[in-house]
């Protein structure tokens, strides 16, 4: 087993087979995937689905596509084949059973091969957009922490570089249970977030929070009336993932009643006309969840620079949410006054899709 984190812009069958095996090796364990586990290992020695990976953007996780697509395909047609029946078994999404406890090697293979002229289009187009419900678990308590909106009583105004669908933009409207009693929001509310927390310290959560504006910037946002766009971001979810597709569907119902702005736009060229846009009564924060590393350097460093030239106004926090490269991430403030960075500090150790939360932990 290694832990070297393989070239992800390779596509020849060499550095794909690298992919794909530090992909069932190290990835899809730390995330509980036997089934994506199974797929990667394979695919690591097989040449015809190899070639069939090298179609996706050298920008884009070929795993993640790979396994997107297929299921994007039997969501549209479960029993359209023969191959399509064998598969769908072992996608609890469609099936609406558990994943039997046997293979999937062989089911998958022969769909992949059976279907490559319909996963085409997939392939060469996807876009690992995710949107995890879950990682609000995390926000929640980094936003309870900022001096500025314990000062404005709760009030806050948002603005998420990188939403996708915008559905964490709606923080506010869920539900939080960090255990021993560590509880937030209406007890009614939908999705109800659980976030396992560790450590010696307790997550602090808000006394109050208003959030007087949502708002959001995206490349490529994705639009909650269009049902293919949906059914890709719901195919991004993994098979075993049960609950974190729940969540994204109960959110989903949610979104209807509480409207967002999400604006298309490149953040590392105008972040500073975004923060300048959000209300003038409130603090101004900014978050983003396993985004960044997306950006180039370039990007991250002009990025930053408008984020001070909007501080010089009033001053700004920013909330980063990222991978530590050891298979957990962690959640850092930083706080923008007056032309620079002030104040800069970790706040949390967390698990990568927000299941658990290390209030202090560096």
């Amino acid at each position: 087993m290694t832990e070297s984190l393989p070239d992800m812009h390779a596509r020849d069958r060499e550095g794909l087979a690298r992919i794909f095996r530090y992909f069932g090796e190290v990835e899809t364990p730390r995330l509980d995937s036997r089934v994506y586990t199974i797929y990667s290992l394979g695919v690591a020695e097989d040449a015809e689905l190899l070639e069939l990976a090298s179609r996706i953007d050298p920008g884009q996780p070929p795993p993640n596509v790979l396994y997107a697509a297929v299921q994007d395909l039997l969501f549209q047609d479960p029993a359209g084949s023969p191959e399509a029946e064998a598969l769908t078994v072992f996608y609890p999404a469609i099936s609406g059973n558990a994943i039997p406890d046997r293979s999937p090697w062989e089911a998958f293979r022969a769909f992949c091969l059976g279907h490559a002229e319909q996963l085409d289009a997939s392939l060469r187009t996807g876009r690992t957009q995710t949107c995890v419900v879950h990682r609000c678990a995390i926000v929640l308590p980094a936003l309870a922490s900022l001096p500025a909106i314990a000062a404005a009583e709760g009030r806050v105004a948002l603005l998420e570089i990188g939403p996708s669908a915008g559905l964490n933009l709606r923080l506010d409207r869920y539900r939080y249970d960090y255990g021993e009693g560590v509880v937030w929001g209406d007890e009614a509310a939908r999705p109800e977030l659980c976030c396992d927390a560790r450590g010696t310290q307790k997550p602090p959560v808000p006394e109050a929070l208003e959030v007087v504006a949502r708002c959001g910037v995206d490349l490529n946002p994705i639009d909650l009336g269009d049902a293919k766009a949906i059914r890709w971001l719901r195919a991004l979810i993994w098979p075993e993932h049960v609950e974190r597709a729940r969540v994204m569907d109960e959110a989903l119902a949610l979104a209807e009643s509480v409207p967002i702005e999400i604006e298309k736009g490149d953040a590392t060229r105008e972040i500073e006309a975004h923060i300048e846009r959000l209300p003038a009564d409130a603090p101004r924060v900014l978050f983003a969840t396993h985004v960044v590393y997306q950006i180039p350097r370039e990007g991250r460093r002009a990025m930053v620079e408008g984020i001070e030239r909007a501080s010089l106004e009033r001053p700004v926090d920013l909330l980063i949410m990222e991978s530590t490269g050891r298979g957990d991430s962690r959640i850092e403030w930083t706080h923008f006054e007056a032309g620079v960075r002030s104040q800069r500090r970790p706040l949390a150790s967390c698990g990568p899709h927000g299941r658990w939360i290390e209030w202090g932990a560096r």
